[in-house]
């Protein structure tokens, strides 16, 4: 059922395609199958091909790398591989449930989601050009493109079905808002770790020992050097011949563009008929009309006077000027066979009564070829340039497919140079930025360590390369000797963060002796008290992770007799001590009307969340699944 493309897609096919659920997979209970058959899984009979999962685990890779700067951790990558068949699991889940209850996606839905997709645009419009000639790129039809695409869309009908439909009783959004809009009071005193920081002396064997434990963070990134060969449709512009006898047959074939068609400028005089209206009493209104502007009455006044069109009356009836296809039947029919200064009506159409009056006409005119060789010239040279574009990038992958695993023949055959890129990381490089097109092929499996050809890598529309690596420099650790500094003061940090976190801690201590007092303690041990506040989850001015700590002390552990007292790291470094003493909560009804609404917004939007989950899991628990490990072998 499961028709997946995905192992082939990168960058914007890739954000399309794959939907994101967003389930921990904490929820589910996880465990594998011994390696038999060839899928990666099976869902309810439904088979997930091995090699599916497999290019795709090639792609995530490529990108954990890039994220990483270089190794990636195996932790990492065990809960990456886990994650990533449990991403192909819920979407067959997902997409069974779909096809059972019924969800379509039309024609007209699909259509309009494709012309929202920004990279299928030129200058804010959804491009077929452009459309095609990414689906190229990547390897895809449209047929296979759009039926993944309409496949997605169900699910996500699925989901929004559930989401959407989530509701809050007035009860629950009491309580949130008032826990929202709650105030506490704190005291709290920091302890700067800059303050332990002069006594602290560090040795070699420390630096050393930091440096052969923390050897990952000291690591030169991993590196390759490129070849790669270049076609633009630039340089294929300019292997266009432009001869006369193509431009002509250029312009036969295109010469009503060329045309200027003609137009007729016209008043007219509207006497509507609605439903209910007596029509005959509207047609010898609008005959009455007619035979006094025969008469020599100003028509333009006449229609100010009486007409009923909104969009002409006070303009005295002016039309402006129009060509064919411009106005309803009949009244293009009598429009275009007046002459000038002629008055007709009444010509009746679906909105009444109208009396015309012709005032001019613009003869039509075509230009003539020499009038328009510029332009035609221009437009030759670009549909031609795009096909020989496109044939000569076709033909260069074809060649560096037979080349396999160099590029000096390629370059040779077509006449192009093969250039070089030195020190190319998995963040990038000059000359290609941070294309991910251009990072992912480098880093690919088939690239980097099997010494192939890249495939035909599209660079928007006018610029295409295909490249091979022809030097690796895996991570390596920088020289101990470089990076000793460094470690020294790293390892000064953080036993003075340690020390001022002790001290912390001693304080807390005291605290919590029986009818402690927290003016007598601070002041005891040298604390900077910084005295008591009464604040909001939101508050400037108190250290953010002080903040968080206190807004999360149990509220039964508060009162103004006994307060709570707790301490924090904060995100600088330094140690706070805080007490709580008091909570006041919010009072809903004191909430602007706005303020309501958007916590009711998100609070619906978190019930929904936590209901799709709770599908999800049901649907998993009801459903046989089949796990194995084979994709990652």
């Amino acid at each position: 059922m499961l028709q997946s493309i995905r192992e082939k897609v990168t960058g914007w096919v890739a954000g399309v395609i794959l939907l994101a659920v967003g389930v921990g997979l904490a929820l589910f209970g996880v465990d594998f199958q011994a390696a038999t058959g060839n899928y990666a899984a099976r869902v309810n009979g439904e088979r997930i091909p091995v090699e599916t999962v497999r290019r795709a685990w090639q792609n995530r890779q490529a990108q954990l790398h890039q994220m990483m700067g270089g190794e990636v951790p195996e932790v990492l990558l065990a809960a990456q591989r886990q994650a990533l068949l449990e991403e192909f699991i819920r979407t067959e889940l997902l997409s069974q449930r779909a096809e059972k209850f019924g969800y379509r996606v039309s024609d007209r839905q699909l259509a309009d989601r494709l012309r929202e997709i920004p990279e299928l645009q030129v200058d804010g419009q959804f491009s077929r050009d452009r459309y095609a000639a990414l689906l190229r790129a990547q390897g895809l039809t449209e047929p296979q493109f759009e039926a993944d695409l309409r496949g997605d869309m169900m699910i996500r009908q699925v989901q929004l079905g559930i989401v959407d439909s989530s509701f809050v009783t007035p009860h629950e959004l009491d309580r949130r808002q008032a826990l929202q809009a709650q105030q506490r009071e704190i005291d709290y005193a920091l302890i700067p770790a800059a303050d332990f920081a002069a006594g602290i002396e560090v040795t070699d064997e420390q630096i050393e020992a930091w440096y052969r434990e923390h050897s990952d963070e000291f690591m030169l990134p991993e590196k390759v050097d490129l070849e790669y060969i270049e076609l633009t449709r630039a340089r294929a512009e300019q292997s266009v011949t432009v001869t006369e006898e193509a431009l002509r047959e250029h312009f036969e074939n295109v010469k009503d563009r060329f045309e200027r068609p003609e137009s007729r400028r016209a008043r007219h005089i509207l006497i509507p008929v609605e439903e209910g209206d007596d029509k005959a009493a509207a047609r010898k209104t609008a005959e009455e009309l007619a035979e006094r502007a025969r008469a020599g009455e100003d028509f333009a006044q006449l229609a100010r006077e009486h007409s009923k069109d909104p969009g002409s009356a006070q303009q005295g009836g002016d039309l402006g000027w129009a060509q064919r296809g411009m106005f309803v039947g009949p009244f293009e029919e009598a429009l275009f066979a007046m002459s000038p200064g002629e008055i007709r009506g009444p010509v009746e159409t679906p909105f009444g009564f109208h009396v015309i009056r012709l005032e001019e006409i613009q003869a039509g005119e075509q230009q003539t070829f020499e009038e328009a060789r510029p332009e035609l010239e221009a437009e030759y040279r670009r549909e031609r340039s795009q096909t020989i574009f496109y044939d000569q990038t076709q033909r260069m992958a074809d060649l560096a497919f037979t080349a396999l695993t160099e590029l000096e023949s390629v370059a040779r055959e077509l006449d192009l140079p093969l250039q070089k890129v030195s020190d190319f990381t998995r963040e990038g490089g000059e000359p290609f930025g941070d294309d991910r097109q251009i990072i992912e092929a480098a880093f690919s499996e088939d690239v980097l360590e099997r010494g192939e050809n890249s495939p035909l890598i599209a660079l928007g529309d006018d610029r295409a390369v295909i490249l091979r690596v022809a030097r690796h420099t895996p991570a390596e650790p920088r020289p101990l000797a470089e990076v000793r500094d460094e470690i020294a003061a790293r390892i000064r940090t953080q036993a003075a963060r340690e020390a001022a976190a002790e001290r912390g801690r001693q304080a807390l201590a005291k605290l919590r002796e029986d009818k402690a007092d927290w003016e007598s303690v601070t002041k005891e041990m040298g604390l900077a008290n910084v005295g008591a506040r009464l604040v909001t989850r939101n508050d400037s001015i108190v250290p953010p992770a002080v903040l968080r700590a206190a807004f999360s002390v149990p509220r039964t552990r508060i009162s103004g007799e006994s307060p709570a007292f707790d301490g924090v790291s904060t995100d600088d470094g330094n140690f706070a001590v805080f007490a709580v003493s008091d909570v006041q909560d919010g009072d809903p009804a004191a909430q602007p009307e706005e303020a309501r609404n958007g916590m009711r917004r998100l609070a619906e939007r978190q019930v929904g969340n936590e209901e799709f989950v709770a599908y999800l899991v049901e649907a998993e628990r009801q459903a046989k699944i089949v796990r194995t490990n084979i994709a990652f072998e």
